[in-house]
C-alpha cells in the first residue's frame, strides 16, 4: 500500500502542474508580504497572528484552485486509460482511492508548507522575529476548512462531469472576492483585516469569536462528509459496471 501511496504522490509532484502552482502561490504570496503585510494588517504588526492569517487568506484562494486541479489530473485522457490496470490489480477499490486522495491531500499539505515557509523566512530576514507558535492558530482556522470542503465538493462534482471541477475553480474565486460576512465568506481576509479594528486594544492578541469557530468547523465537517460520500460512490460505480460488463474504456469514472 505504501508503495501505491508514493506514486501516486510522484506523479503528482514530480510534473509541471504541481511546479507551476508553486510559483503561482510563492510568487503572489510575496507580492502579498512586501506589499499590504509589511505594513501591517489593522494597525497590527507585520508579523502578528492578524498580519500572518491575512496573508494565507489571500494565498488560499490559489491553493484551493491547486487542490481542485490536482483533482483534474486525474480526469485527464491518459488517467482515463490506465484505469482498467488499476482495477485489475488486487488493491481493493475504496482503500485504493483512499491512497489516491491521500496522496492530493499530501501535495496540498507540501504547498501549504511551502507558502507558511515563505512568510517565516520573510519575517526572520527583516525583523528577526521567531516566535513561530502564534502563526498556528490562524494557519489552523485559514487553510484546513477549505482544503477539506475543496476536496469533498470536487470530488463529488467531477462524478457527476468533471468540467463541474472548473466551474468550482469559478465559484472559488468568486466566493473568495466577493464582500461577504465573515461567517459565510469563504476567505477570511475582511475579517482579519477589520475585526481587530473593533476591539478595543492596539495590536490585540489573536483570538476566535464563536461564531466564527464554528462556521469553519463546519465547513471542514461538510468537506469530509462529502469525500465519504464521493468514496461511496466510486465503489457503487465500479460494482455496477463490473456486474454489467461494461469495459473500462467506455464505463470508466474519473478519479
Amino acid at each position: 500500500m505504501s508503495k501505491i501511496f508514493g506514486y501516486e504522490l510522484r506523479r503528482l509532484l514530480w510534473n509541471k502542474l504541481f511546479f507551476g502552482v508553486l510559483l503561482v502561490i510563492l510568487g503572489y504570496g510575496w507580492l502579498t508580504l512586501t506589499g499590504s503585510v509589511i505594513q501591517g494588517v489593522a494597525n497590527t504588526a507585520p508579523f502578528s497572528p492578524w498580519s500572518f492569517g491575512y496573508y494565507l487568506s489571500q494565498t488560499m484562494p490559489l491553493i484551493c484552485l491547486g487542490e481542485l486541479f490536482f483533482l483534474a489530473f486525474f480526469s485527464l485522457k491518459e488517467e482515463r486509460l490506465l484505469q482498467p490496470l488499476t482495477q485489475a490489480t488486487p488493491v481493493k477499490e475504496r482503500p485504493y482511492m483512499v491512497l489516491r486522495y491521500g496522496a492530493v491531500l499530501t501535495a496540498i499539505a507540501i504547498l501549504c508548507l511551502c507558502v507558511v515557509a515563505l512568510a517565516i523566512a520573510f519575517y526572520v530576514s527583516l525583523f528577526g522575529w521567531m516566535n513561530y507558535g502564534e502563526l498556528i492558530l490562524p494557519a489552523l482556522l485559514t487553510l484546513i476548512p477549505p482544503v477539506l470542503f475543496c476536496l469533498g465538493a470536487g470530488l463529488v462534482l467531477s462524478r457527476l462531469h468533471p468540467v463541474l471541477l472548473y466551474a468550482l475553480m469559478a465559484a472559488v474565486l468568486l466566493l473568495s472576492l466577493l464582500p461577504l460576512p465573515s461567517v459565510v465568506s469563504f476567505s477570511l481576509g475582511s475579517f482579519f483585516s477589520q475585526f481587530p479594528l473593533t476591539l478595543s486594544t492596539l495590536d490585540p492578541a489573536f483570538h476566535i469569536p464563536c461564531w466564527l469557530a464554528a462556521s469553519k468547523i463546519f465547513l471542514a465537517i461538510l468537506g469530509l462528509f462529502l469525500t465519504i460520500l464521493a468514496i461511496g460512490m466510486r465503489k457503487e460505480k465500479v460494482e455496477f459496471l463490473k456486474a454489467h460488463n461494461v469495459s473500462g474504456k467506455k464505463g470508466t469514472e474519473q478519479i
